[in-house]
């Protein structure tokens, strides 16, 4: 019986303790947001979006020199033949 009464003892002992008091909230929060969302940049879709820019515009400023200068072949078959008259 009287290891039952040390038992008793030390539950009564365990009831009336008080649990110490420590705040890990802030550490727990900055940990979750440096661990949860991941920084991402466009940076390299940026550029990669203006050199396609200039890339485009280049090509159709020199496709709509080239179409204005292109000379029709039928035309070029019936040159001669405008200074010849036919009647």
């Amino acid at each position: 019986m009287d290891k039952m009464k040390i038992f008793e003892k030390l539950a009564f002992v365990a009831r009336n303790e008080q649990p110490p008091f420590f705040d890990v909230s802030d550490d727990v929060l900055l940990r979750i947001d440096s661990l949860g969302q991941p920084k991402y940049t466009f940076l390299p879709f940026d550029f990669f979006a203006a050199v396609s820019a200039v890339a485009a515009s280049v090509v159709a400023f020199l496709s709509i020199h080239a179409w204005q200068s292109i000379v029709n072949p039928l035309v070029q078959l019936f040159t001669p033949l405008q200074e010849v008259p036919l009647w």
